[in-house]
């Protein structure tokens, strides 16, 4: 017994053995309950996102999103606070595990907080997803990335304060470089200001078709820094978010109607007749088409082309997305090709014609000049009687 007494009263590190005991059994049995607490919290995470209707590729998400060690890591923080203060040790021994128990604690809260707001993410996503509205969609993950960054600060202040960093000395020396990171940090200031006037302002929403520049696709992502478009060969482009400070952004996704603008061309030997009656077929093929406005229509003969005589096709269709707008002008150049053919107009294509005429030597400047003004009398009489079309 004296032996064993003796052994545990060797002092390691200022510590009695018997006291390093204590300290690994409380670790021991922090750890234990603290892994059994943190699995009953995941389990109750669980519970409630697959009540929420999540997809398999979800459910999977949210398990690689587990919380299991980082809110181990609080409850073992918080039992080891409780264990240590009722061992008889020195004061200078104390603070020190009372300021790594306090550590681990608020490190594990930042951790835990990540956690929280990744998955808080996939859950405003999943809502967004059933609401009419897009803008949502954009401030689902720009709310998460906000709370991520305040869960950093407050660990960070926390754990500054606990281990007694001169918190007022750090701020005043920010504040004297504070001109100097400013001008360092100015694009990424330009870029945080940049998301915050997209979130206010909504030129666009995630799923929009967007022009930004040079930059022509679809939004996918709109981070603090950067917005990322994906193109329409696939590529993925971001665009700092400072250029939507000042740049022009044409939004194709929230026009209400599209607009569809073409001529046709047809022969020059198609009969007057055929032609009213060709622009009077398209027109009712507008008024019964299902996804085409019936007003601010206008199909006429517009001009003379060099091989062909020019119809405008001027109209709008009412659609949501550009597939659907591509099946539905499918469908209408069809139906216009069908008419084409009943009514036997013919399309043209790009000719031109040649024709040598010898002059003979038995012309004269008079007599051809005479025609001219015989000409001249005829069509201005033609002219006249066709008057009365307009």
């Amino acid at each position: 017994m004296n032996i064993s007494s003796n052994i545990l009263t060797i002092n390691i590190l200022s510590l009695s053995i018997s006291h390093w005991l204590l300290i690994i059994l409380i670790l021991l049995i922090s750890t234990i309950l603290s892994r059994f607490l943190a699995y009953l919290a995941q389990r109750f995470i669980t519970h409630f996102f697959n009540r929420l209707g999540f997809n398999d590729s979800q459910k999977k998400k949210i398990d690689q999103l587990s919380i299991t060690r980082s809110v181990s890591l609080i409850i073992v923080g918080w039992l080891c606070l409780l264990g240590f203060s009722f061992l008889d040790l020195s004061e200078n021994v104390i603070n020190i595990l009372v300021v790594a128990s306090k550590v681990m604690t608020y490190f594990g809260i930042v951790w835990t907080g990540w956690r929280i707001s990744d998955l808080l993410q996939l859950f405003l996503t999943q809502k967004a997803a059933k609401t009419a509205t897009k803008f949502d969609d954009l401030l689902a993950p720009l709310v998460c990335r906000t709370l991520k960054v305040i869960f950093s600060i407050i660990g960070i202040l926390s754990i500054a304060e606990i281990l007694k960093l001169p918190l007022a000395s750090l701020l005043a020396g920010l504040g004297i470089g504070g001109i100097a990171i400013a001008m360092a940090a100015k694009d990424t200031i330009s870029n945080i200001f940049g998301s915050l006037t997209v979130v206010v302002d909504r030129p666009f929403n995630i799923g929009d078709w967007v022009k930004i520049g040079d930059v022509e696709g679809t939004v996918v992502h709109l981070g603090f820094r950067s917005t990322r478009v994906r193109t329409f060969y696939d590529s993925l482009v971001s665009v700092p978010n400072s250029i939507l400070l000042t740049a022009v952004v044409d939004n194709m996704g929230e026009r209400a109607f599209r607009r569809y603008k073409c001529y046709l061309d047809v022969v020059y030997d198609t009969t007057p007749e055929k032609l009213e009656s060709f622009c009077e077929g398209i027109r009712e093929l507008i008024q019964q088409h299902p996804k085409m406005r019936n007003d601010n229509v206008h199909i006429y003969l517009n001009q003379f082309g060099p091989s062909s005589l020019q119809i405008l096709v001027y109209c709008f269709f009412k659609v949501n997305d550009w597939s659907e707008e591509l099946n539905a002008r499918h469908q209408f150049n069809l139906a216009i090709i069908r008419l084409a053919k009943e009514l036997k107009v013919e399309f043209a294509y790009p000719t031109q014609s040649l024709y040598i005429n010898k002059p003979s030597s038995t012309d004269h400047p008079l007599a051809s000049e005479g025609m001219v003004q015989e000409s001249i009398k005829t069509a201005q009489q033609t002219a006249q009687n066709l008057s009365s079309y307009f």
